[in-house]
């Protein structure tokens, strides 16, 4: 295992930031190679935990020869935001997954950006630990853009039971995804439910499925239990809930469930008289795959998304 630095900045008033990498090398040039990136934000806490013990696993749990091509892990780039929990860059409020493939002579986060995106272009495949930007609980997933570079065959080894083929906005070429597609990496983000707190149950189906990834695309040899045969959704295959009421919100199911057109999966309580005001019924036979994360909800937030199912 080699600890590469991959960017070190100065500052006035504390230790500089320094970004780190860990690159394992593989036994066999011919064989494919991914980069895993970890938390771009401040509030990207399970996206962290599961660069990070993923890069235990390499370093105690696999034989080095078992490793057949080049793994590069950066468990966090946004070091500063972490430290204060704060989710975007704090000097200057930007997100840094919206500045790639950045700029050298740019802003400070452009700067990042380019170091960043330098070291780990050329690889075959590449990895995005995401958290969900919206309050929910949710499945984790594949997030993949309809950039026209991706591919959607190899995003499938996974195993996860979601596979979200997603349109791309215009502000989407910002992303790292897309700039890494852009430049011959094979991306796609896994994306993680905004939790503060780390659930080890969904962290070791994420870390599961990224070695399961490996050992199909011959990366790695360690074989696991093969995962679901990922279900393609897009925009049209789900229905959004949303509250017409605000209150303190209950669900009544989960993520992973399986519901029933009109079954009800959820209410709202008024918050000073404690009746109930609101009733969440499933529009369709389905998946839920989100559900709203906070105890209050307001008028008009999304309260749950079902997958339909025919």
């Amino acid at each position: 295992m080699k600890k590469i630095e991959i960017l070190r900045i100065e500052s006035l008033s504390r230790a500089p930031l320094v970004i780190e990498g860990y690159l394992f090398e593989g036994s066999d040039p011919k064989a494919p190679s991914i980069a895993i990136i970890g938390a771009m934000g401040g509030d990207t806490i399970l996206p962290l935990y599961c660069a990070s013990t993923m890069v235990d696993f390499f370093i105690n749990k696999i034989e080095k020869e078992k490793i057949k091509g080049n793994v590069l892990i950066i468990p966090s780039i946004n070091h500063y935001a972490l430290n204060i929990g704060k989710r975007f860059w704090p000097l200057d409020n930007t997100d840094l997954n919206m500045m790639f493939p950045g700029y050298e002579l740019g802003e400070t986060t452009q700067r990042i950006a380019k170091k960043v995106f330098d070291a780990i272009s050329g690889y075959t495949y590449g990895i995005i630990l995401e958290k969900r930007s919206d309050p929910a609980t949710c499945l984790p997933y594949i997030k993949l853009y309809k950039s026209g570079y991706e591919d959607l065959k190899a995003a499938k080894k996974f195993g996860f039971k979601i596979l979200h083929h997603k349109k791309m906005k215009s502000i989407d070429t910002v992303t790292l995804q897309y700039n890494w597609q852009l430049w011959g990496t094979k991306a796609v983000s896994i994306m993680c439910s905004n939790d503060t707190q780390i659930d080890k149950r969904v962290a070791s189906q994420i870390n599961q499925a990224m070695t399961r990834f490996m050992d199909k695309s011959g990366i790695i040899d360690y074989h696991i239990f093969n995962g679901y045969e990922s279900t393609v959704i897009n925009r049209d295959t789900i229905e959004v809930i949303k509250a017409f009421k605000s209150g303190i919100f209950i669900a009544k199911e989960l993520p992973g469930n399986y519901v029933t057109k009109d079954q009800i999966i959820g209410e709202v309580v008024h918050s000073l008289e404690g009746n109930v005001i609101h009733e969440f019924h499933s529009p369709c036979n389905g998946m839920i795959t989100c559900v709203y994360s906070s105890s209050l909800i307001y008028e008009n937030a999304v309260a749950f998304r079902v997958a339909k199912i025919g």
